[in-house]
């Protein structure tokens, strides 16, 4: 079993019996005497189909993501608020199915022990399920990457290796005999595990030693650094980008079956955004008014589609003045007067203004799902800042992204502000394209109902 579904298989099974504990806990502090049988089987079917909901709201909530430094850091109050959630959802489920019994006060003494007990159970009970033994490594890489990639492994105990030297190109060119004392250095070190760049010019020499050491003699195990850095952070690292990387990774299609597929889904969730787009209009319309915004609902404007096509695309309007061809962010915009709206602030975070582009997903211009394509101005600045930016552009852009759920933006904002988040993008834009699946675009769908969610929680603050 590999270590990702290692940690999936604990956790979900952790949880459940977080559930059950919880319930077990929830009736004796209810009742005050410990719950019999029949008061237990009352409660276990209802409490048993919540759970399976709950699980679902809990990979929503990302609490199945992988367990990066970055999500453990806001593991308490991603709890927090699954459980709030969670409780709000038991509490129609209550009402809409007759369980025969009525838990109102069941229902707020679980949701304190549960909050209590998952923390406990995530924060301190599941670190001794993690790898106890930790392999010694070798990092042969540089740049910030590499640096990256360190702080993520070594700080964090999910992994079962840990580096205790990193070699640079400049102190690998700069070294006499530099194969000699690598392989000096490995057993002087009982190195279990090597990460390296393979196609690193002071590499070439010594990958025939290395690879007779890891596959013929099992010294030790070789992993490619790009691989372990992409199944790390599931972005591929810029560093790799080089004309053969393209060639081998990126194919103009999957497969009949997930072009058909994806473009039947295309179509259905077109004329449903279309649907709710007409329902909401003219309460948009009425709101706007109302706020003394009198501008246009509607702007144009011209972005890049596939293969840098032109597209003209809809938006409801957001902001107060209509920048179309604009090659700067919103946060520069703002500097110069141009700023968002009072309404346009929640169609931002609930991405309704986004909606119109319902038009060119039927028309098969975009996708519900890909990379975002920047307005024309901005796009141009950025491919001439970023190599190969534009390569993210070799699919159909969407309204929702494996970018767009997976990187976080400073302050409030949606999008990226600056030349340093453009370039994370595109890390996680070509993950997209390079391993685009109808699995891939299910998990982008969820995470995005997770995104919508998390938007909103910025806004509707819980009580301390």
């Amino acid at each position: 079993m590999g270590e990702r579904a290692r940690e999936l298989l604990i956790l979900i099974v952790g949880d459940v019996i977080i559930f059950i504990l919880s319930l077990w806990i929830t009736l004796l502090v209810r009742y005050l005497a410990i719950p019999e049988v029949a008061l237990l089987e009352a409660h276990i079917g209802p409490f048993l189909i919540l759970s399976a909901v709950w699980l679902f709201i809990f990979y929503i909530a990302g609490l199945y993501d992988k367990h990066t430094v970055f999500l453990k850091n806001l593991l308490f109050s991603r709890i927090l608020n699954t459980q709030v959630v969670n409780i709000i959802f038991a509490a129609v489920l209550f009402m809409i199915i007759p369980f025969g019994i009525a838990p109102k006060t069941n229902l707020v003494i679980y949701l304190i022990i549960s909050i209590i007990l998952i923390t406990f159970w995530r924060l301190k009970i599941y670190n001794y399920f993690s790898p106890k033994q930790k392999h010694r490594a070798i990092l042969i890489a540089d740049g910030k990457e590499a640096i990256e990639l360190v702080d993520e492994i070594n700080n964090n105990d999910r992994y079962n290796y840990s580096f205790v030297r990193i070699i640079d190109s400049e102190a690998a060119t700069k070294a006499e005999n530099f194969k000699q004392k690598l392989l000096k250095l490995i057993e002087k070190e009982n190195i279990g595990i090597i990460v390296a760049n393979p196609k690193g010019s002071h590499m070439e020499a010594i990958m025939p030693s290395l690879f007779e050491q890891a596959f013929l003699n099992f010294k030790f195990t070789f992993l490619d650094f790009y691989k372990v850095y992409e199944d790390t952070f599931d972005k591929v690292p810029l560093s790799a980008l080089h004309y053969d990387w393209f060639i081998q990774y990126v194919s103009q299609s999957k497969s009949l079956f997930y072009d058909f597929t994806k473009r039947s889904l295309d179509l259905i969730g077109g004329f449903i955004l279309l649907t709710v787009l007409g329902l909401a209009l003219p309460f948009i319309y009425i709101i706007m008014r109302f706020t003394k915004d009198n501008g246009p609902m509607f702007i144009a404007q011209d972005r890049i589609g596939q293969r840098n096509t032109p597209v003209l695309v809809y938006k409801i309007r957001t902001m107060s003045e209509n920048r179309s061809a604009s090659a700067t962010w919103t946060t520069e915009d703002k500097q110069q007067g141009n700023v968002v709206t009072p309404i346009g602030h929640w169609l931002r975070k609930l991405s309704i203004d986004e909606f119109p582009q319902c038009i060119n997903i039927i028309k098969g211009e975009m996708s519900l799902i890909g990379p975002r394509n920047d307005i024309k101005g901005l796009g141009d600045r950025l491919a001439e800042e970023i190599p190969y930016y534009n390569i993210r552009n070799f699919v159909k852009p969407g309204i929702t992204g494996w970018a767009q759920t997976h990187q976080h933006y400073m302050g409030n904002n949606i999008s990226p502000q600056s030349m340093d988040e453009s370039r994370e993008r595109l890390a996680y834009d070509l993950y997209y394209v390079k391993n685009r699946s109808l699995l891939l675009d299910v998990e982008v769908a969820l995470r995005t109902f997770k995104t919508l969610l998390s938007r909103f929680g910025i806004v509707i603050k819980l009580p301390k």
